[in-house]
């Protein structure tokens, strides 16, 4: 796997960041993955992030990457 990008929303009112990661799988494939997370360490949200968020729709993820 293959970290590409990352965009992030701070919604404020002590509420978690939304991330939304884009990967390149094992086999080349683009996804996309949403998730909330604390926002203390890039690296590890971003993993958080590709390990346990939903999926996010590819036509959505292109056009915000």
């Amino acid at each position: 796997m293959k970290i590409l990008g990352n965009y992030w929303f701070n919604p404020g009112a002590d509420m978690k960041v939304i991330g939304v990661i884009k990967i390149s799988n094992e086999i080349g494939e683009i996804k996309y993955y949403i998730g909330t997370v604390e926002g203390n360490d890039l690296k590890e949200d971003i993993q958080k992030i590709v390990d346990y968020g939903a999926k996010f729709p590819k036509e959505l993820g292109d056009k915000l990457f």
